[in-house]
């Protein structure tokens, strides 16, 4: 998938077509956390380094504390809001079907909230910029307008704009539509439509050569590197399998309640990230946490909408992805600006991230008393 996304120069020519919209810093970050979840429905958590690394292509001239948050911020942060709406992400369709959630409603209404979460992104970044004492727009202008002067073919660049919005809603639509008819377990459904719609791509490119090329160079080399992957989902199954053979959920839920009777506006939904949360920061990707928290909240009985649920537990995801520097989205991302994972995490996003809670649980608790 990777490697359809990067074969051609989709993202040069969005950029090239939205020049205009584009020419200040604010529009700009706009720009790219909104792109970031849209390019993380092709290639997951690996739109960091891509996104990144083009924002980093723009602004190759710009050095400095200030814009590296600039740019790490937003594509971070683009990234972890998209894991609340992204069907194609793993953690986001495991946990709506083990709740048995609708996917309609589910990714609705993350997607408000991540569109929520672009504007508050985008006044954060506002007074962000004026803690650092710099004027972004100015040296993004003549950087974007360095640029341009090598975009001279604009019969090319509408045609791969075009061509990219093509093959999003070519993939979101095929999944989304046999969800709704096909009787198929979404995480199967997903890995075959998307085996299918690359094998189409291919074929209608003329390229199977290149396919092959790059299913046997996975094969030989990357392939060995998912095994960790692997090892870690069969230790969280197992353990889910333990846990539940013995009263550990019932435990869980009778405690909180007893917790409630104390704090009687408090409920599960006000922890139900937390916990992601937490595992989160002793490594365990969103993926391995939606395995173990969904596979305990399958076995007990809650009173709340499904759906409410899904966005609970991908709002902690969606954090624990922001703050915990032992995750992938953060390691990748200090791996290319240079930057801690703490300074990348917690220093540069806490702010935020409690933001963002605040507002999805107060969504989510009006939900629960209001209906």
């Amino acid at each position: 998938m990777a490697d359809l996304i990067g074969s051609l120069s989709y993202l040069e020519a969005i950029m090239g077509l939205g020049h205009r919209f584009l020419n200040t810093s604010r529009k700009f970050y706009f720009g790219i956390i909104s792109f970031t979840q849209i390019i993380s429905y092709f290639l997951l958590f690996g739109s960091i380094p891509m996104m990144y690394q083009f924002v980093n292509m723009i602004l190759k001239d710009e050095k400095g504390e200030a814009w590296e948050h600039f740019k790490g911020t937003a594509v971070l942060r683009g990234f972890a809001l998209s894991v609340m709406w992204v069907i194609s992400i793993p953690s986001f369709a495991f946990v709506v079907e083990v709740m048995d959630a609708n996917l309609g409603i589910s990714i609705v209404q993350g997607m408000m909230v991540a569109i929520c979460g672009i504007f508050i992104a985008l006044i954060f970044s506002k007074f962000e910029e004026k803690k650092y004492g710099v004027n972004l727009t100015t040296g993004l202008t003549s950087e974007i307008e360095d640029l341009l002067r090598h975009t001279t073919n604009k019969r090319e660049v509408n045609r791969h704009s075009i061509e990219f919005i093509v093959l999003f809603i070519s993939l979101f639509g095929s999944i989304f539509i046999l969800n709704a008819f096909v009787e198929m377990e979404l995480l199967v459904l997903i890995p075959m439509v998307v085996m299918i719609w690359i094998i189409a791509y291919y074929v209608f490119k003329r390229r199977l050569n290149k396919l092959y090329e790059t299913a046997k160079t996975y094969i030989q080399k990357d392939m060995v590197s998912q095994s960790y992957q692997l090892c870690v989902m069969l230790g969280a199954g197992i353990l889910i399998f333990a846990l539940s053979q013995t009263g550990f959920a019932s435990i869980v839920v009778d405690g909180v309640y007893s917790l409630q009777e104390i704090i009687p506006f408090l409920n599960v939904l006000y922890l139900l990230p937390f916990m992601v949360i937490i595992l989160g920061f002793f490594g365990l990707g969103p993926l391995t946490v939606m395995v173990l928290v969904g596979g305990i909240l399958e076995t007990i009985y809650l009173p709340y909408p499904p759906e409410l649920i899904v966005l609970a537990v991908t709002l902690g995801s969606s954090i624990s992805i922001l703050l915990s520097p032992v995750l992938m989205p953060i390691i990748v991302l200090s791996g290319t600006n240079g930057l801690s994972g703490f300074k990348n995490g917690m220093v540069f996003n806490w702010k935020f991230a409690l933001v963002i809670y605040v507002m999805v649980m107060g969504y989510v608790q009006g939900r629960v008393y209001f209906g």
